[in-house]
């Protein structure tokens, strides 16, 4: 039974524990010579985002009331100034201007400490602070400038990318974490610890799903070149090294 604490995102979470059963299954099969495939993928992916089972109804277990997701996918959802695909809600700044540099997307995360509901509430209401900061920004340097997070409330409170930045030149990385860490502070916005804040979409795949690849890769590798252990053995051994895999991914 998942328990709300291994739920709840106070730091960012990789969810191991609750695919257990997937990953001794995995060491099996790879152990006996058989093939990534398209659901390995995407299990590594919601490990690394945190997006698997439990997320459905968290809001209420925290003592949300249920006007709160309510009017939170008002916002994200249904506002003009957002566009939706009902997952993820997007704000685009001089769009017209997107111009990507070296064919690259460049991506700014953050996690919101999500274990304190005034916490929350506070990244909700200054959230058009931030707006505003970005918005000057891009209309400044004439550069576009995007920022997404969550439609569904109980997805934001458990996923790891609370918010996420895009830019299209690698040259604004520091503008972009200023901005962004400026907003934080003038706030008192408490963040959690991750581990990576930047992140470079490419060739189509997402930040995401490049790491999730790079981390199966890694995971693969480590059980063909030491395949006597045991299972057990394996999933202690990514449990403990995920974060570090991630910290040492490098997109050429």
């Amino acid at each position: 039974m998942i328990k709300l604490k291994d739920l709840i995102a106070e730091s960012q979470k990789f969810d191991i524990e609750g695919n257990k059963k997937w990953i001794i299954r995995f060491v099996d099969k790879i152990r006996n010579g058989g093939k990534l495939d398209f659901s390995d993928h995407n299990t590594m992916y919601a490990i690394v985002t945190n997006t698997g089972v439990g997320a459905v109804g968290i809001s209420k277990n925290m003592g949300y009331k249920d006007d709160v997701a309510v009017e939170w996918k008002k916002y994200f959802g249904n506002s003009s100034i957002f566009k939706t695909d009902g997952v993820w809600s997007q704000r685009d700044f001089n769009r017209d201007k997107r111009v990507k540099v070296d064919g690259k997307t460049y991506n700014y995360y953050i996690t919101i400490d999500r274990g304190n509901k005034s916490n929350v509430m506070l990244f909700w209401n200054k959230l058009n602070e931030l707006d505003k900061m970005l918005r000057e920004f891009s209309d400044k340097r004439h550069v576009a400038i995007s920022y997404k997070t969550h439609v569904i409330f109980d997805m934001f409170l458990t996923h790891n990318d609370s918010l996420k930045v895009y830019y299209y030149d690698n040259l604004l990385k520091g503008d972009i974490e200023s901005i962004v860490k400026k907003w934080v502070s003038d706030h008192n916005i408490k963040l959690s610890d991750r581990s990576h804040v930047h992140g470079v979409d490419k060739d189509g795949e997402s930040y995401g799903q490049i790491v999730a690849d790079n981390v199966l890769k890694v995971f693969v590798d480590t059980i063909k070149r030491y395949p006597n252990h045991k299972d057990e053995e394996y999933y202690e051994w990514i449990k403990k090294h995920m974060g570090e895999i991630i910290k040492s991914i490098k997109v050429k």
